[in-house]
């Protein structure tokens, strides 16, 4: 996190029913909406809550039991859109990926013209590190006149991506990636059609009930009590993407990720399928005991769970890195690997 972001964080919390804190609230939705290229018509929600959140209320507001939708499960957050389904009773099939499997136009060819309603997909599988196609996934759904729900949560600001040209339905966002904030808030942005199925479901729920939601964005407000700092975090950082540029930000991943990945390709194997400019996935032996002993170090890498847990880390390229960082980790590698 920059300095900046981690000062806002440290200040007393202002009360936020008040004008002020609504104006503030339209312009983050003005910002966000700019960055990822959403339609002028579409709706916005910010929600207290981890990304899953996110993607829950997007399954239970968008879907019901009159759908059938497609989930690619390559992975953790793809086996999680599945799981919610199945609690919410929407009807589903699988694209399942074994570990190191690719996705490509083969796989969609049993599931062309059979009546699916929605595809939905987390664009880059953070537990893998495999960005998925989105022209690929974006044609399939135009071809079958589908809903595609992306989860970009990890995929945001280090790769290209624009709601309007792949005619994104839904995208799910969070805090905690490379927005470079607190955790604990997550959003969702609706296309108008992805909207009317929302009006015309009933759901279940008081706090993820959207249409809550998108009746009091439309004063600036959130229906239930928001995590106010992340709020004032969240503007600050909006504001410095739009006076930078969106792809400033992308660039920089992808230098990171570069510089990166060719410091160690001669150290540790990098899987072969496409990756996310946001982290490079490692296989190594003892993975989870290398993760251990960098964390001994102060330096925080990620490790995985289940059988890929003594076999894969993932390492990040987002937020407030340097190549120094870089250079700092890979000397650490050399010596715990070798």
């Amino acid at each position: 996190m920059e300095e900046e972001i981690l000062d806002i964080g440290g200040k007393p919390i202002p009360y936020f029913r008040t004008p002020e804190f609504s104006k503030m609230m339209l312009e983050i939705e003005d910002i966000f909406k700019e960055v990822i290229d959403a339609p002028e018509d579409s709706k916005f929600a910010i929600l207290t809550a981890s990304g899953t959140g996110a993607m829950e209320a997007a399954v239970m507001n968008i879907f019901s039991n009159k759908d059938k939708v497609l989930v690619i499960n390559g992975g953790t957050f793809g086996d999680r859109f599945a799981k919610l389904c199945k609690i919410h009773q929407i009807s589903y099939d699988e694209i399942k990926l074994s570990f190191g499997e690719k996705l490509t136009k083969a796989h969609f060819k049993k599931f062309n013209g059979k009546d699916y309603t929605g595809l939905l997909v987390n664009i880059h599988e953070t537990s893998t590190g495999q960005l998925y196609d989105i022209e690929l996934l974006s044609e399939f759904c135009r071809q079958n006149n589908m809903m595609l729900v992306v989860d970009a949560i990890s995929s945001f600001l280090a790769d290209e991506f624009s709601m309007k040209k792949y005619n994104v339905d839904c995208v799910i966002l969070s805090s905690q990636k490379a927005l470079a904030l607190a955790p604990g808030l997550s959003f969702l942005f609706l296309s108008d059609r992805a909207y009317k199925k929302v009006l015309e479901n009933e759901v279940k729920s008081m706090y993820f009930d959207l249409k809550d939601y998108f009746q009091n964005m439309e004063r600036g407000q959130t229906p239930f009590t928001p995590a106010v700092s992340i709020v004032y975090q969240l503007y600050a950082k909006l504001k410095s993407i739009k006076e930078n540029g969106i792809e400033s930000y992308i660039l920089k991943s992808k230098s990171l990720a570069h510089h990166f990945r060719e410091s160690v390709k001669s150290l540790v194997k990098i899987p072969d399928y496409p990756l996310s400019n946001a982290l490079t996935p490692i296989l190594v032996d003892n993975a989870f005991d290398i993760f251990l002993r960098l964390k001994e170090e102060g330096i925080y890498v990620t490790p995985s769970g289940g059988k890929l847990k003594d076999k894969l880390l993932r390492i990040g390229h987002i937020g407030n890195l340097t190549k120094k960082d870089n250079e700092v980790l890979v000397s650490y590698l050399e010596r715990m690997v070798k």
